[in-house]
């Protein structure tokens, strides 16, 4: 009976990780891009009103911005929305154009604009956090615990080795010790 409720459990387990994976995550995740959908809107609309001009360096660059995290989105892979990221994160070129682009705001009065970008890496970081709960909560700490077990056994491993090391040194010390005396007894019975 034990056995069966064993197996029940981890069906339903399965079936709601099942349902999860396929149905509710790519349901919030594209909750997550028509939010993008609505800001690339809002800004395209700042642009025709004229508020924002179309061959600005804040439009192209907030607009391209919004259109690879739409991309990198669309296949609801996890991977697929770090790598983005992390792109993101390590491009320099585009850094700089963001700070550039932040400097200007400041001389200038893009209330709307500002709100927009604002929202854009709100969404940008939802999505981020979403992404990587599972991640931050479950495997990191699990393997936090694996790799301290694993070095657990390597120093053990290591201490292993360092008494191979020492019996070895041990021998050596104990043939040249034997090699002396034997060459000590034949100077002597010389």
């Amino acid at each position: 009976m034990l056995a069966i409720n064993f197996i029940i459990a981890c069906l339903s387990l399965w079936l709601i990780m099942l349902i999860n994976y396929h149905f509710l995550q790519p349901a919030l995740k594209n909750q997550q891009r028509f939010k993008l959908y609505k800001l690339r809107d809002e800004l395209s609309l700042l642009a025709m009103r004229g508020e924002l001009d179309e061959n600005s360096d804040e439009y192209l660059t907030l607009i391209k911005l919004i259109n690879n995290a739409i991309r990198a989105t669309g296949s609801f892979q996890v991977i697929d929305y770090l790598k983005f990221i992390f792109n993101f994160h390590k491009d320099e070129e585009r850094k700089a154009r963001f700070k550039s682009i932040i400097e200007k705001i400041d001389q200038a009065d893009h209330k709307e604009y500002c709100r927009i970008a604002s929202d854009v890496f709100e969404v940008l970081h939802d999505i981020l956090r979403s992404d990587t709960r599972a991640l931050r909560y479950f495997l990191l700490p699990g393997l936090l615990a694996v790799g301290f077990l694993l070095k657990i056994v390597k120093i053990t491993k290591l201490i292993e080795k360092v008494e191979k090391k020492q019996e070895q040194i041990n021998e050596m010390d104990e043939d040249l010790d034997d090699y002396k005396d034997q060459f000590e007894k034949k100077t002597c019975a010389a």
